[in-house]
């Protein structure tokens, strides 16, 4: 049996969920966020959502996988090229962003996609419709494949003005975890990291990444990571176009100022995003594409 789509309401939201006999994902139409993943072997939502989630118009949802874009991060802390790209841009973009307030069109549902592998996937395609008034003119897609056992969001960015804009963005992906404390990050032994907590110093990783305390970095070409944490199967993730990893998790120091999130969130849930952040920015001339994505597979399958 083919994949099928449906359109639903999630509160104020539309909501397009793909179900098949293999796998079941639901992407809100704003900000073209991909909130639940499951399988028929993994059937947990291998995203975190917050159970203080609200789906409301113009806000982004806690959890699943938010798109910061044009800008990752607070605006005046990007580097001064993006700043001046974005300069006379009237969007509100102080904090990741304006793209997951926006509502994307349905450019094309593919419910049998086989790549070159011969892997079956269906594929969702949405794009971030032409605004008035958005200075530079940057076009946006992103695509979404599903499959039995994996799903990946491609990013596309496409300058269509005639000057070189400068930008950054993430993939911003929660991740369930069963007990933070016990949760650790394969692959990032002696890469070098940025620390946000730590006034931006330069740092390098020893040994796994673990949690004790809050933590904010942002990792520098960083290879492909595996989570390891307190459940049957391990999160794989491998990111491309992106020269930035970022590590987050609030801990409870930080939860009682975030929206949409529980006091004790912080134990179950972290975020590893897939970005071109801080000195990682990403540069289009008149004309060009970059395509930043992300393919989360579970090691229990391969």
């Amino acid at each position: 049996m083919l994949p099928t789509l449906k359109h639903s309401k999630i509160d104020e939201l539309d909501a397009l969920t793909i179900t098949s006999p293999d796998y079941t994902a639901t992407v809100l139409l704003q900000g073209a966020q991909l909130i639940h993943f499951s399988t028929r072997t993994e059937p947990d939502n291998w995203l975190w959502v917050s159970d203080k989630a609200e789906y409301k118009v113009g806000d982004s949802v806690r959890g699943g996988v938010p798109i910061c874009w044009p800008v990752f991060g607070q605006f005046e802390a990007n580097p001064q090229q993006v700043k001046d790209s974005f300069a006379n841009c009237r969007f509100d973009l102080k904090q990741h962003g304006f793209a997951r307030n926006q509502i994307f069109d349905v450019n094309l549902f593919n419910p049998l996609h086989v790549n070159r592998r011969l892997e079956h996937f269906s594929s969702l395609t949405l794009s971030l419709p032409e605004l008035e008034d958005f200075h530079p003119k940057l076009g946006l897609q992103v695509k979404f494949l599903f499959s039995s056992y994996s799903f990946s969001i491609a990013l596309t960015t496409t300058n269509h003005s005639d000057e070189t804009v400068h930008f950054s963005q993430a993939l911003h992906t929660y991740l369930p975890t069963g007990d933070i404390e016990q949760t650790t990050i394969k692959g990032l032994d002696q890469v070098t990291y940025s620390d946000a907590l730590d006034n931006w110093i330069t740092k390098i990783q020893q040994g796994e990444v673990t949690f004790s305390e809050g933590v904010d970095r942002i990792y520098h070409a960083a290879p492909a990571l595996i989570v390891v944490e307190p459940r049957a199967s391990l999160p794989h993730i491998e990111s491309k176009g992106s020269n930035s990893t970022v590590i987050w998790n609030p801990w409870h120091t930080k939860a009682h100022e975030i929206s949409q999130f529980g006091a004790e969130d912080y134990k179950k849930m972290l975020c590893v995003e897939t970005a071109n952040a801080h000195l990682d920015t990403v540069s289009l001339t008149p004309g060009e594409s970059h395509e930043l994505s992300v393919e989360i597979m579970h090691l229990a399958f391969f």
